[in-house]
């Protein structure tokens, strides 16, 4: 608005026009009957301004501020959408439904306003409501679980390709509406001119007064005409400055028509500069906690590294923050209730890291995720940092570091933070946390290398039995590298022929006598090398490729024992052990006759190894495996007895053949009485079962001495045999069976 007071009166209108009124009528006092005439000239075109004037306001402004407003109401509803397909969240397309009824009433008054365009808005209109139907109702089908948002590449370009042409139609409708306006300025350009060739010719008598005064009045209008026209047309060419305004000189109707513009192109300003503010927001912070995102963590990231670079000392700590235990959360009481828990885990972090000594200045004592996210979009050096990831994952940046104890110190406070119930719908939930740090400059010297190293000692973390952290240090990543090598590699070693086995021989103690052996899998990359069975058991549990190794196992036994038998050589018995996996298999039976095919009844040789821990989670299911598994003639054996989860359930509800002790028990057998005194009440457990016992591992004579004096009846370990080849066990066979034949 301007600081001219006749803006800011009652009477504008009337005082906007007397200017230009008193300057004809006194031409017209010293004029001649021709200056009457270019009275009415004058005053006919003055009218026809004022026509101008109040259609620009009535008509063109109106119209324009509604398809502008309607504009970024059709971007915003599209980016209500495309979150909700994202996000599957109802209340984003919930909040598009009511922008859509915004969008139309907006179109719809740009009808009643502009009546001659009626048909192209109802056009728009029709074309805005196939897009939004089906856009709708791809949403729809997303969040109700009938699509998934990985498969609809196709609708979502179809209907990128319908709300493109709304948007053309409707920036068309635009451009024509403010080439209109320049058209009508034109044309009263055109008019005055023509006022002033009429009023030239009314005579030559009042030529010279005329001409000083019509003179100095078309400068001052013309020019003025020409800056809108100027104006208009460097906004129209699409070059998207909004900055250019018209002075404001002198108080007609001229002045006024160039507030109405200026005030029209700062509307316009403002609306464009908020809606680029919230299109920034949207994408550099997370909808659910408000917290920046991954692409603003990374942005902060790269600000703190550049600043870390430029002074000396200083360090930085990425965390890497995975909850534990949240998908029981949301298995349990909802995905809702898993958002309310993420936003609450995003409030406790933020508070955590906001009363941290070293970053207390970088927050004020009410911030709340939410201004959290807003001031990083204006990332100040220092500042630390709180992001969410995706699902149950968040990011830190902890600045201005002096020592890897106060990253620590920070660690164990979200720890403590976190182990705080938290009541989620009358609800106590207890998650903990698994923190993965790195710091710059010790370990990475850049923002990707930072992110992977602290995912990894997050990995260890939670590997280590969860809610703790780790610091990142080279071993880390070469314990990983070999994980991600082995993980590999694991997927083809069956079909390379790369596994094999060495049996680990078992006797009777009493008389030193070969009575078996244990199968035990070696796996030798083509590619890697030999890797250890504590290395790749647990990778192939966790990728599923265990059970195709016991199957394996099974087959190469089988057919190493129809090898002897056509060798004519008695054979021993074989033990199998036998993952969690394979033992909680259904119909595992079938499957091991399925293996053993034509040699079914050499099934009776083996002796199957089974560890409560690994039976514990499907004890019912592995209950009926034993069952079916003693019908077919084989025998089962509690493998680790007195290691770990020893609940004895396994050895209660299973008819256990063999009891097979730990070798961590017969440690210190022959030195310690307490080890004794275990060891004999697991020896008496047994036979008071009638199970037979096995002590595994066993390394010096006396710990034989002491066993056998427990009547234990077998033992296995490095004092009688290191694990042997087939051909190995195989000669100890012929040799055994040779000196029983003498003996006989």
């Amino acid at each position: 608005m301007p600081s001219d007071p006749i803006y800011n009166q009652s009477d504008k209108r009337r005082r906007l026009f007397r200017s230009l009124r008193w300057q004809i009528l006194s031409i017209a006092v010293i004029g001649t009957f021709g200056f009457f005439i270019f009275l009415a000239v004058m005053l006919t075109e003055s009218k026809d301004r004022a026509d101008l004037l109040k259609d620009v306001r009535d008509t063109h402004y109106p119209v324009q501020e509604k398809l502008i407003v309607a504009h970024y109401g059709l971007q915003s509803i599209d980016s209500n959408i495309e979150q909700a397909i994202a996000t599957s969240s109802s209340s984003l397309l919930d909040h598009s439904m009511a922008l859509s009824g915004e969008f139309r009433a907006h179109l719809h008054t740009a009808m009643t306003l502009k009546k001659s365009r009626s048909g192209d808005l109802n056009k728009i209109l029709t074309q805005f409501d196939e897009y939004y139907r089906h856009s709708f109702a791809l949403a729809q089908s997303v969040i109700s679980g009938q699509k998934s948002p990985y498969t609809i590449t196709a609708e979502k370009q179809k209907i990128a390709s319908e709300f493109n042409s709304v948007v053309t139609a409707l920036g068309d409708m635009q451009t024509e509406q403010t080439n209109n306006l320049v058209s009508s300025v034109d044309t009263a350009t055109i008019r005055a001119s023509e006022s002033l060739r009429v009023g030239v010719t009314t005579g030559i008598l009042t030529a010279a007064l005329l001409f000083i005064v019509g003179l100095f009045t078309t400068r001052s209008i013309l020019q003025r005409i020409n800056n809108m026209v100027s104006s208009l047309r460097q906004i129209a060419t699409g070059n998207g400055d909004m900055s250019v305004r018209i002075p404001l000189t002198g108080s007609d109707e001229m002045t006024e028509l160039a507030y109405w513009f200026n005030t029209f192109i700062e509307r316009l300003q403002n609306l464009t500069t908020e809606s680029t503010a919230e299109i920034k927001r949207l994408a550099y912070t997370d909808t659910l906690t408000n917290l920046p995102n991954r692409r603003m963590f990374l942005n902060c990231l790269d600000e703190e590294i550049a600043h870390l670079k430029a002074s000396e000392g200083k360090s930085l700590a990425v965390m890497f923050l995975d909850l534990d235990n949240f998908k029981p959360v949301n298995d349990q009481f909802g995905h809702d209730a898993g958002d309310e828990l993420l936003r609450v885990v995003a409030r406790r972090l933020v508070a955590t890291v906001r009363d941290t000594d070293n970053v207390s200045s970088n927050f004020g004592s009410g911030d709340s995720s939410g201004n959290q996210a807003e001031k990083m979009l204006d990332h100040k050096p220092g500042q630390s940092v709180v992001a969410r990831l995706a699902g149950d994952e968040f990011m830190l940046i902890i600045s201005n570091l002096d020592t890897q104890e106060q990253a620590i110190a920070v660690a164990q406070r979200i720890r403590q933070s976190m182990m705080q119930p938290v009541s989620i719908e009358g609800n106590d939930c207890t998650v903990g946390v698994s923190i993965g740090i790195c710091l710059y400059p010790d370990y990475a010297n850049n923002a990707d290398k930072l992110i992977n190293n602290a995912d990894i000692a997050m990995y260890d973390a939670k590997n280590s039995g969860k809610n703790k952290y780790r610091l990142y240090d080279p071993a880390l990543k070469e314990a990983s590298d070999l994980k991600t090598r082995m993980e590999k590699a694991i997927k083809t070693a069956v079909e390379n022929d790369e596994l094999s086995l060495l049996y680990q021989p078992k006797f009777r103690l009493k008389d030193r006598q070969l009575v078996g052996a244990e199968a035990l899998l070696r796996w030798k990359s083509n590619s890697h090398g030999t890797f250890t069975p504590a290395d790749f058991i647990s990778i192939a549990e966790t990728s599923g490729k265990i059970r195709d190794f016991d199957d394996w196992v099974m087959r190469t036994v089988i057919d190493q024992l129809a090898q002897w038998e056509s060798s004519d050589i008695e054979p021993v018995e074989i033990s199998l052990n036998f993952s969690a996996l394979q033992a909680s298999r259904p119909n595992l039976t079938t499957a091991m006759f399925d293996i053993a095919g034509d040699k079914q009844h050499l099934m009776q040789q083996i002796e199957i190894e089974i560890t409560e821990t690994s039976a514990i989670e499907n004890i019912n299911l592995v209950e009926d495996n034993i069952l079916d598994l003693k019908k077919a003639g084989m025998k089962i054996a509690m493998d680790d007895f007195g290691a770990g989860h020893s609940s004895l359930t396994l050895l209660t509800r299973c008819p256990i053949d063999t009891l097979k002790i730990d070798r961590e028990v017969i440690q210190e057998i022959h030195s310690d009485s307490r080890s004794r005194i275990i060891v004999q009440s697991m020896i008496d457990l047994a036979s008071s079962l009638d199970v037979t016992v096995c002590a595994e591992g066993i390394e010096f004579k006396e710990q034989v001495h002491v066993l056998s004096e427990m009547n234990c009846e077998f033992g296995q370990g490095y004092y009688f045999s290191e694990p042997l080849s087939a051909a190995q066990l195989t000669t100890l066979m012929e040799v055994q069976n040779r000196n029983s034949d003498k003996a006989a």
